[in-house]
């Protein structure tokens, strides 16, 4: 049965991905982590994962993700591609499976993140690490955007109309489905309630892609700024499964 989230993200899967900095940092922390078996919770259209499995060597790239046509496309890069919503079901794999787990902006579209804390802890390997990604809700542009009285970037008061009462946004920019937003902090306590031991944090910023003529200035201040996690426009944790 087809739900207002699947139809949701049907529309909006990403595609491709390899050229953001995020990404490229991930895959970089991947090298350092052989592994037989990785999972993309999230996995789109699969390049990402492809990619994953190529710098860790890994026999058997798995994924999940909530859109059918990503799915679809997934397999064709012969990725073992799953369609599922995380948000309420179990990840379809045994105890202890994968060695390395990627969560690529994912934990922010979630009701319940706790659920696919939990998960990705049991299908883990002991030992096994995961990349996890996500945007800092007190990122230095949501410091800025609030103390000027407009809403934080990673947040929307609608799914339909997310760049309302947002700064420089206008129309249909923003469609991101974001529902639970994490500070530094808040993160890493929720990490720790599940039973994963943080390896490393670091920021990261992010990839703009604008003309705008403010856009080579805030790239240099994003940059600077991503060496210090907590006011990074977005963060990636490496954690591992004691």
């Amino acid at each position: 049965m087809s739900t207002a989230t699947d139809s949701f993200y049907e529309r909006r899967f990403n595609t491709g991905g390899l050229d953001e900095e995020r990404v490229r940092r991930c895959l970089r922390i991947f090298q350092r982590f052989p592994c037989k078996t990785v999972l993309d919770v999230g996995c789109a259209d699969g390049e990402i994962t492809a990619a994953i499995q190529t710098v860790t060597r890994a026999r058997e790239a798995y994924g999940v993700e909530i859109a059918a046509p990503a799915v679809a496309m997934a397999r064709e890069r012969g990725i073992k591609a799953v369609q599922i919503d995380v948000n309420h079901a179990d990840l379809p794999f045994d105890r202890e499976f994968f060695d390395g787990v990627y969560c690529g902006e994912i934990i922010e579209h979630l009701f319940d993140p706790g659920h696919l804390l939990r998960e990705i802890r049991r299908v883990l390997k002991p030992g096994g690490i995961c990349v996890l990604t996500t945007p800092n809700l007190a990122g230095w542009p949501n410091r800025i955007a609030l103390f000027l009285g407009y809403q934080p970037f990673p947040t929307a008061v609608s799914p339909n109309h997310e760049w309302a009462g947002k700064l420089l946004l206008k129309s249909e920019e923003g469609q991101w489905g974001h529902i639970r937003v994490f500070t530094l902090r808040a993160l890493e306590e929720l990490v720790a309630l599940h039973n994963l031991s943080i390896l490393s944090v670091e920021g990261c910023p992010v990839t703009i892609n604008t003309r705008h003529w403010s856009a080579g200035v805030i790239t240099r201040i994003d940059r600077w700024l991503a060496r210090f996690p907590a006011v990074a426009n977005r963060v990636i944790l490496v954690l591992r499964k004691p």
